[in-house]
C-alpha cells in the first residue's frame, strides 16, 4: 500500500464528500466497514448502513470545507491509518452557522477484488473513527463540535491545494491562506509561508509553479508570489502585506508586471 497514493486519494474523498459527492467515497468502503461516532453506543457495521447515514447527511446539512492536515500511520504492509484534522462551517436550518473542529480517523486494508480471493487486491476502508467531537445525531460524518476562535468563515474555500509535509503529512490547504512560497534545501524543498504560519514542503518550486499556476505567480526562481497579498512592485523587488521584501530579477522584471497586470484584469 503506497502511503502518498493512500494519503491523496483519502483527502480527494473527503473534500469531494463535503462538496456534495458522497459516492466516490461509498465506492471505496469495505462491505463489513465499521464506522464508529463520538457519542456512547454509535456504530455502525456495514457498507450499506453506512452509506444511508452518509447520503442522510449530506441531504439533511450544508456544509464547507476548510484546510486538512493528516498524520499518517502504517499498519503493517496492507493497511494504513491516516487522522484527518480540519475546519468545517456547518450551514443550520435557521440561517446560523457554526465553524468547528474536526479529527478522524480512517483505517484502510488491503481486500481482494473478488469474493473468491482471486482477484487483484485493492484498498478498501475498513474503518472509520470520529473522536472529540459533540455531536447530538449519527447522519452527519465529521459531527459538530465545540466553535474554535481561531477559525474564521474567511479561512474556509474552494481553492484548495495539496501540501506534502516532511513527516509523513500532508496539508490540502485553501489556496487563498497562503501569502509565498520559497525554495529551501539547495531547490529540493519549499517553504509554505501562510497567513498563520510556515510549512516544511517536500515539493520543489518549479513543480508547485507548473501545479498551481492559476493561483501563484513566479516572481523569481526561488519564489512563487500570491497576487493577492502583493502591497507594491518596483524595480526590482516586492512588498508583500506582512512586510517581506522578495527580490525581482531584472531580467524578469517586465515580464512579472505584465503577469500581475493581467491577473488584476482578470480579478478585478
Amino acid at each position: 500500500m503506497k502511503q502518498k497514493e493512500i494519503s491523496s486519494l483519502t483527502l480527494d474523498l473527503i473534500a469531494k464528500f463535503f462538496n456534495g459527492q458522497p459516492q466516490p467515497l461509498l465506492d471505496h468502503l469495505d462491505d463489513n466497514v465499521l464506522w464508529i461516532g463520538p457519542l456512547d453506543s454509535q456504530a455502525l457495521r456495514s457498507k450499506e448502513e453506512l452509506a444511508d447515514v452518509l447520503f442522510r447527511s449530506r441531504e439533511n446539512a450544508s456544509y464547507t470545507l476548510g484546510d486538512i492536515s493528516t498524520l499518517i500511520t502504517p499498519v503493517g504492509k496492507k493497511g494504513m491509518n491516516i487522522v484527518l484534522f480540519y475546519n468545517v462551517l456547518l450551514y443550520l436550518e435557521d440561517g446560523s452557522s457554526i465553524i468547528s473542529r474536526q479529527r478522524t480517523l480512517i483505517s484502510w486494508a488491503e481486500q481482494k477484488s473478488q469474493e473468491d480471493g482471486e482477484g487483484d487486491s485493492v484498498p478498501r476502508i475498513a474503518m472509520i473513527m470520529i473522536s472529540n467531537a459533540n455531536a447530538t445525531t449519527a447522519g452527519q460524518l465529521i459531527p459538530v463540535s465545540d466553535p474554535i476562535a481561531s477559525a474564521t468563515a474567511s479561512q474556509i474555500g474552494t481553492n484548495h491545494i495539496m501540501i506534502r509535509g516532511m513527516k509523513d503529512e500532508s496539508h490540502f490547504m485553501n489556496a487563498d491562506s497562503i501569502i509565498y512560497i520559497e525554495s529551501t534545501d539547495s531547490s529540493h524543498h519549499s517553504l509554505v509561508h501562510t497567513i498563520t504560519g510556515t510549512l516544511h514542503c517536500q515539493d520543489k518550486v518549479t513543480v508547485m509553479a507548473e501545479k498551481y499556476s492559476k493561483y501563484f505567480l513566479r516572481s523569481h526562481a526561488s519564489y512563487l508570489v500570491n497576487p493577492r497579498y502583493i502591497r507594491s512592485l518596483k524595480r526590482f523587488s516586492l512588498t508583500l502585506s506582512n512586510g517581506t521584501v522578495l527580490p525581482v530579477p531584472e531580467k524578469k522584471y517586465t515580464s512579472f508586471k505584465k503577469q500581475l497586470s493581467r491577473w488584476a484584469d482578470e480579478n478585478k
